[in-house]
C-alpha cells in the first residue's frame, strides 16, 4: 500500500505546525537525476510501514506523490528529524530507489 504524499512549495513556520498538528510531517524526496521534491507525508502511515518493513535501514516504502498527476516511488528512508522535547518526528528525508510507476 503506498503513502500518499503531497508536494509543497514552502511553509511558513505556523503552516508547519497547524500540519504537523493534522498529523503530517514535511519531507524531501532526492534522488539520481532528479531535482529535490518537498512534501507532507502523513506520520503514521510512514512509521506503520516502516515498522511493517522491518525498520528504518531495511525498509523499501511506496510513495504516491500528489502534484495533478499521481506518480509513484520506492524509496528508502535516509534520516528521520525528531522534534526535541516530545521526540515526534517532523521531518523526512528519502531517496528514490527506482520510479515504480
Amino acid at each position: 500500500m503506498a503513502i500518499h504524499a503531497i508536494v509543497h512549495h514552502g511553509l511558513t513556520k505556523g503552516q508547519r505546525k497547524e500540519w504537523r498538528r493534522k498529523g503530517y510531517a514535511t519531507a524531501s524526496l532526492y534522488g539520481k537525476g532528479m531535482e529535490p521534491v518537498q512534501l507532507l507525508v502523513p506520520v503514521q502511515e510512514v512509521i506503520h510501514a516502516i515498522v511493517q518493513r522491518g525498520g528504518k535501514k531495511h525498509a523499501v516504502l511506496e510513495l504516491s506523490i500528489q502534484n495533478g498527476s499521481s506518480t509513484l516511488h520506492r524509496v528508502r528512508v535516509k534520516e528521520i528529524q525528531r522534534h526535541l522535547t516530545s521526540h515526534d518526528p517532523i521531518h523526512f528525508d528519502f531517496h528514490v530507489q527506482d520510479a515504480a510507476g
